[in-house]
């Protein structure tokens, strides 16, 4: 069997942030992303022998649950049960190998998935009968810094062995951690185990409130993320003091010309943007999660006009999943910022970029 998606994850109190604007410098006017219905490889090639529901209406997803094994039906039941718990999505998780590097991707069935999926995917029927009929959709991310081409063939590795699959899409799933979906078919081929993750929508829900019914109702095994933007905290601390910031500014510019590396957290070796700031704050004794849109989540939303070093910058500049933070870097002062752009480029100090800017965070103890 493949491993499952179950990622060490700092407390939850820790993924939550204040409910205060954030955005960018409104004398620069920065653009906001601009959204596009994801390429496919070739529709031609589809077979059209799979049925696909069409979109129905969007929904959202407030958590993002998974477990070892597959989940009991009753616990399931408990979950679709909790007030103002709307839908409840069972999915297949697991860790596999794409052309020998490790992928978190989910087996789902397109019918359903796609009213999940940010809105440019959602729509597009070519995606989803891709997917439904044995092709494999990749993040942005993986698709672009892997140099995994749309139409492309790559081999994906699981607990039954390899499984040639052509790329169909680039498309973000909206899940932080997750880059890659296949069909539930697919995903038991390769030995992906059944049901063990949950897609949960609850838009009206306190998430507070709902992390820890969902916690009670799941048990400690259970991993509970958090997929959308917290609105308020759940507890506030105290930001991290100046002399420890100047400490994690002092790791990151250690790396200076390292290179960017997808999935990097390896000082000298590579980063990529949120492995390198996680290195860098650990080592100066303060800990923070792993990926880009839990970072977000991790501490006070600042404004442009009250930046200070060390905060924490953001942008959503993916255009399948407008809404979806995929950037981070750290600030400097002096409108300077270090980063770890993408793939072909080092570790660098470089001007604070506007376009497609989300906000800050000053990450908080």
């Amino acid at each position: 069997m493949a491993d499952p998606v179950v990622e060490d994850r700092p407390p939850v109190s820790e993924q939550f942030a204040p409910d205060a604007p954030s955005g960018a410098d409104p004398r620069v006017g920065a653009t906001p992303s601009a959204t596009a219905s994801p390429e496919v490889a070739d529709p031609e090639d589809l077979r059209r022998d799979a049925y696909v529901a069409p979109f129905r209406e969007a929904r959202s997803i407030e958590y993002f649950v998974v477990a070892p094994d597959t989940l009991p039906t009753d616990a399931v039941d408990a979950v679709r049960e909790i007030g103002d718990v709307e839908h409840v999505l069972t999915v297949d998780a697991a860790r596999v190998l794409v052309d020998d590097q490790a992928t978190s991707v989910l087996g789902v069935d397109p019918s359903t998935f796609r009213n999940h999926a940010p809105k440019p995917s959602a729509e597009s029927d070519d995606v989803w009968q891709g997917v439904a009929e044995g092709r494999i959709a990749l993040s942005k991310d993986v698709g672009t810094e892997r140099e995994l081409e749309v139409g492309g063939d790559i081999t994906v590795t699981g607990g039954r062995g390899e499984v040639p699959l052509e790329v169909w899409t680039h498309a973000t799933s909206g899940i932080a951690g997750i880059d890659a979906l296949i069909s539930r078919e697919t995903a038991a081929a390769l030995g992906v185990p059944e049901g063990n993750a949950l897609v949960v929508s609850a838009p009206d829900a306190d998430l507070w409130e709902l992390y820890e019914e969902l916690g009670a109702v799941l048990g400690e095994e259970v991993s509970v993320q958090l997929v959308t933007d917290a609105p308020e905290p759940s507890v506030s601390g105290d930001s991290v003091p100046s002399s420890v910031i100047e400490q994690v500014i002092a790791n990151a510019e250690s790396q200076l010309g390292v290179p960017y590396v997808w999935g990097g957290t390896t000082p000298g070796v590579g980063f990529d943007c949120s492995g390198l700031l996680q290195w860098a704050f650990r080592e100066a004794g303060v800990s923070i999660p792993r990926v880009t849109h839990d970072q977000w989540n991790a501490g006070e939303r600042i404004e442009f006009d009250d930046l200070r070093r060390g905060d924490l910058l953001f942008w959503r500049s993916d255009p399948t999943a407008p809404d979806y933070i995929s950037h981070v870097a750290i600030y400097l002062g002096d409108g300077m910022m270090l980063e770890a752009p993408r793939t072909g480029l080092d570790v660098r100090v470089t001007p604070v970029r506007t376009a497609k800017y989300a906000g800050a965070v000053r990450v908080q103890t």
